[in-house]
């Protein structure tokens, strides 16, 4: 990036990262914070692509005119641990008032089914115990930070929700919106993060019998990339400075086409050749392969056959169609891939276009128009390899 000042940075593969570590994501948080002056967002994309980090990144600005609360929630079992999680960050973050914070803490805890009123806060006769509490908390802070968004960054939200018993998801995902959409619409923003894409574990919740409606129509949908060019050679050359290796530009430029511009991934090349006492082409494409033929996994690669075997509905199907796309090089159109498909097992064609196109919605893929035909490749090349390596067949 031009006239922009070198970080010295060392490989940090799979680590937590200080926020003064996270770069080359400024302009997609300043996209970011102007979207939070008018509702929240679900920030989706796949594992490893650095979602974590621009949250934590922005939470730690301390931005003027935002409050913020950012946590990860996949551990929380029930809505009840859940809640709680978030009012014990609020306590550690210390954004109640010091002088009352004891009597604050004791209300919470004391909370049950049958108390109707807490101070000015008045409850449903049909809320539930972590409603309440939820709601005499946010009530709190929106007092306390006059003029503020309160805005909730919950990390890891769609594990959580897939987790739980279905009819719990159900209630949290309603009660979040009405949150939003009734007692607090002006001030309270929400962030629903997650490697496992919401639309997933919505169908998820529909199929279970759950009439849950679109619990999400009134946030915004972000889906974070990877770097764009200039990023990614902006961080490239933080890391050949920080590991001392004096790479030459076109060296990095290749580790950026092989890594597909995914920060994790760059990292995990520098990694992989840091102490190679010459570094070349060859040496990069070692490294890939060691990465992509690693039986511990260390990258994490498997999530992307993993979360097909949990939310697909037809993931024989979906399994066949990436293992026939993981051979090809070039865009196929969904014809020639109907055609192959059903040498193998025999498919629905209307049931073929909901599972390309899942995929394509889902990340997998991407997709370009010719004459009016779909055709599709997988979406990054680094996935392709690792599942014609690994799953293809």
């Amino acid at each position: 990036m031009k006239n922009k000042k070198i970080i010295p940075l060392t490989p940090h593969t799979g680590g937590v990262l200080d926020p003064n570590q996270v770069i080359g994501r400024e302009k997609v948080i300043e996209k970011y914070w102007k979207i939070l002056q008018r509702q929240g967002f679900v920030l989706y994309a796949e594992r490893r692509f650095g979602k974590s980090a621009v949250l934590t990144k922005m939470n730690a600005e301390n931005r003027e005119g935002f409050l913020t609360i950012y946590i990860g929630v996949e551990g929380a079992k029930d809505a009840d641990e859940f809640v709680e999680k978030l009012f014990d960050s609020a306590l550690k973050a210390k954004l109640f008032e010091e002088s009352g914070l004891k009597k604050i803490e004791n209300a919470f805890y004391e909370f049950t089914s049958y108390i109707p009123k807490a101070g000015t806060v008045e409850f449903g006769v049909k809320d539930k115990k972590w409603g309440k509490q939820f709601n005499y908390f946010l009530t709190l802070l929106v007092e306390q930070h006059e003029k503020k968004y309160i805005v909730i960054m919950l990390d890891e939200f769609t594990i959580m929700l897939n987790k739980m018993e279905k009819s719990e998801a159900a209630n949290i995902l309603g009660y979040l919106r009405d949150l939003v959409q009734h007692d607090f619409s002006e001030r309270l923003r929400f962030v629903y993060c997650g490697s496992i894409g919401i639309d997933l574990v919505l169908d998820k919740l529909k199929k279970s019998g759950h009439n849950i409606g679109d619990p999400i129509n009134h946030i915004s949908k972000q889906r974070l990339l990877p770097f764009g060019d200039e990023e990614a050679m902006f961080f490239c050359e933080c890391l050949n400075e920080g590991c001392k290796l004096k790479l030459p530009e076109e060296i990095m430029k290749y580790i950026c086409k092989l890594s597909d511009n995914i920060p994790f991934f760059i990292d995990a090349l520098f990694d992989k050749i840091r102490y190679n006492p010459g570094i070349d082409k060859s040496v990069i494409d070692s490294a890939l392969h060691a990465i992509l033929n690693d039986p511990g996994d260390m990258n994490n690669l498997k999530h992307f056959y993993d979360r097909i075997d949990n939310f697909y509905p037809n993931k024989i199907l979906t399994n066949q169609i990436l293992n026939y796309l993981s051979k090809k090089d070039e865009y196929t159109s969904e014809d020639e891939i109907a055609e192959q498909i059903n040498k193998i097992m025999t498919t629905d064609r209307i049931l073929l276009n909901d599972e390309v196109d899942r995929l394509w919605r889902d990340g997998y893929l991407k997709r370009e128009m010719t004459n009016g035909k779909r055709n599709f490749k997988f979406n990054y090349s680094i996935i392709k390899k690792w599942w014609a390596i690994n799953k293809a067949y």
